[in-house]
């Protein structure tokens, strides 16, 4: 089986095509890890990438980890100490539970991107135009696990949503007690499906994550 992703991000010009396509070169091609694998497969059918994989990793044992990829797209350049979450969002007006607590979803692991370039909009990106990406490796259980050991569970997390949405909360909401997690409920002017978040400090993340990896077009740093 091949160990390369087949990319098909280069004649798609949306901005996570364009990252994708600039991972697939610079990370997947090259994964430091990838001896242990039989194959690194990026997934392209519409019905998984909604089931949250975008990659698929096949143990030479036969087991599959399926990745999904989470980029600060629209915050290129600007190395934020956080990475929000989404817990719930609004579909034709109706609450759906975010990807984070959807248990009906596939993901194993997230590999969360902190993407930099040579540009500072995603707006007509090219992936030649991406210099640097710094990804974390996360399993979801582990960080489902680490936010419950904090007090927070999924259960909790989503009773504060519809209270925070009922209650017309907006912007960063403080959960008491802790510090380096809270929730962030969109501005519905800025965005319609106005959903809600809840962010942790990089500091935090890199605590429980798999791998950390530096990506760059000269190669990759793995710690």
């Amino acid at each position: 089986m091949n160990n390369t992703p087949v990319s098909r991000g280069a004649g798609d010009m949306s901005a996570e095509a364009q990252l994708a396509e600039f991972l697939d070169r610079y990370l997947y091609a090259a994964f430091p890890d990838r001896q242990r694998f039989a194959s690194i497969e990026r997934v392209t059918d519409r019905e998984s990438q909604l089931r949250g994989v975008d990659v698929r990793f096949t143990m030479r044992d036969g087991r599959v980890f399926n990745v999904d990829e989470k980029a600060q797209l629209y915050y290129l350049n600007r190395n934020l100490p956080t990475f929000a979450f989404e817990l719930q969002f609004l579909r034709a007006g109706e609450p759906v539970t975010g990807w984070l607590c959807n248990e009906r979803l596939d993901t194993d692991s997230y590999l969360l991107v902190w993407p930099f370039a040579a540009v500072d909009s995603p707006a007509g990106i090219s992936w030649r135009d991406f210099t640097r990406a710094d990804c974390l490796m996360l399993e979801k259980r582990a960080l489902l696990r680490f936010l419950a050991d904090n007090g927070v569970t999924a259960g909790r997390m989503l009773a504060d949503a519809e209270r925070l949405r009922a209650e017309g909360w907006v912007g960063r909401v403080d959960i008491d007690g802790l510090s380096g997690i809270y929730y962030y409920v969109s501005d519905p002017e800025k965005y319609a499906e106005r959903p809600i978040n809840i962010v942790v400090t990089k500091k935090k993340l890199l605590a429980i994550a798999a791998r950390r990896y530096v990506v760059t077009p000269d190669g990759v740093e793995r710690s």
